[in-house]
């Protein structure tokens, strides 16, 4: 090509670094150089314009991106390429990380989702199977928390029956996760606001159960529970401290060293769900159907995505680039470098340690794979806010469920303080243009 293509990497050095030492394998497969710069997130949020051909991102910055016409939608050329392999990238992926509208815009360098992570000895012990339902995750959290079943001594004075990440920017989140089985009707389209009238739906009886559930399940916790994130949840189920968690796996939870630690053999099953979700036509529960799962991802809590900007003048070379850094033969080396990313690719499922802790054995790495791809298979996922406003909706949300975890408010109450919070955000940021936004979000043109 004997071009030279400029790549944005948006605040995450480790990746930027990864790229940069592909430079070669770059020019001696295309002739064409690759010139990575690294941006802060601070600085794509204020972006009118890019002087790059490509960037690399945060998921959850797709959508503003694409409603400020900064990025090039992918056309059937790019997506049939050989190098991409697009059919083999899990569906949620696709269909909606990587999509606005009905439209793909980005190639997904790999997005999590919150998965059950339990200890197997302990299950074995108690008789019991992984939960399918949150009323079984919750019986299941109790019996854990009981230190005679389990065999746990007083010493452990940390030892808690499970784990969530509930700190400052994730409690929000968690609830949604929680929500999503609950709220994601099959005749219905709309789950955080209705999408015609942009009324939020976070107060509604779907939300309430979920945080009820949170709570109690909360008393099964350690104290210091509340300022958990995914990472540190993680640590506690490998260190002994819990029976269970909701968290996922990476080599970057893994701190340096990890001296002298006894292996625990760690299982992973897809999140809780329920055999009913709510109608907000009807007001009433509706029983799933035999061919709907009970499970439902919440998809958008984090990832990555690699898009072509509008201001690229090699726009054909820039889409190559992408397409071969996430592709399969490069991804498994580019992708785990990221900071929040998972598998998501089939030809992934082949080498599932490049994305887990390094203290998790293959076995467990191979479920964990396999959980992630029964999680984002489908496109029948709950998708976290990703319309412009997003920090500052999950921001309130966060601030509800933290107040009713401290007792503070009820679960009604705090929920209710959260919606009136969504409101005003809507209504400073234009309730047309977050409608529009919205819509879109849910994969509507």
């Amino acid at each position: 090509m004997g071009v030279t293509l400029r790549l944005l990497v948006v605040e995450d050095a480790r990746l930027a670094e990864t790229i940069g030492r592909l430079r070669g394998e770059w020019r001696a497969t295309t002739g064409a150089d690759v010139q990575v710069v690294e941006m802060t997130q601070t600085e794509l949020l204020e972006a009118k314009s890019f002087d790059a051909d490509a960037i690399i991102y945060p998921a959850s910055g797709l959508g503003p991106l694409v409603e400020q016409q900064l990025l090039r939608p992918l056309g059937d050329r790019e997506l049939n390429s050989p190098d991409v392999a697009w059919q083999e990238v899990f569906e949620a992926d696709k269909s909606h990380d990587a999509s606005w509208g009905s439209t793909p815009h980005a190639f997904p360098f790999g997005s999590p989702t919150l998965v059950c992570c339990y200890r197997k000895d302990l299950l074995e012990k108690l008789a019991r199977q992984p939960p399918t339902t949150w009323s079984e995750y919750e019986e299941l959290a109790k019996s854990l928390a009981d230190r005679e079943k389990v065999g746990e001594t007083a010493a452990n004075a940390s030892w808690s029956g499970t784990r969530e990440p509930l700190a400052k920017g994730w409690a929000g989140l968690t609830l949604l996760a929680r929500a999503a089985s609950y709220a994601k009707h099959r005749s219905h389209y709309s789950t955080l606001f209705d999408m015609e009238s942009m009324e939020p739906l976070i107060a509604g009886p779907p939300f309430v159960r979920a945080l009820d559930e949170l709570r109690r399940a909360h008393e099964s916790m350690g104290t210091d529970a509340i300022d958990e994130t995914p990472d540190r949840v993680h640590e506690a189920l490998l260190m002994g401290k819990c029976g269970m968690a909701l968290t996922w796996t990476s080599p970057a939870f893994a701190p340096g060293g990890a001296v002298g630690w006894d292996k625990i053999e760690i299982g992973f099953s897809p999140l809780p769900g329920s055999p009913e979700a709510f109608n907000p036509k009807t007001g009433e529960w509706d029983a799933r159907r035999d061919d709907e799962s009970a499970h439902v991802p919440l998809v958008g809590i984090s990832g990555v995505l690699g898009s072509v900007t509008s201001a690229s003048q090699q726009p054909e070379a820039a889409f190559h680039l992408l397409g071969w850094l996430s592709g399969p033969e490069w991804s498994p080396r580019v992708s785990p470098t990221a900071a929040g990313t998972t598998l998501f690719r089939r030809s992934h499922l082949k080498s599932p340690q490049d994305w887990t802790d390094p203290r998790i054995d293959g076995l467990a790495a191979l479920k964990y794979a396999e959980t992630v791809e029964q999680s984002l298979g489908s496109a029948d996922v709950f998708g976290a806010p990703r319309t412009a406003g997003r920090s500052r909706y999950l921001a309130a949300l966060d601030e509800a469920v933290r107040a009713a975890l401290a007792g503070d408010k009820t679960s009604e109450a705090a929920l209710q303080e959260a919606a009136d919070a969504w409101r005003r955000i809507t209504d400073e940021l234009g309730p047309d243009r977050q409608r529009a936004a919205y819509r879109h979000s849910l994969g509507l043109r």
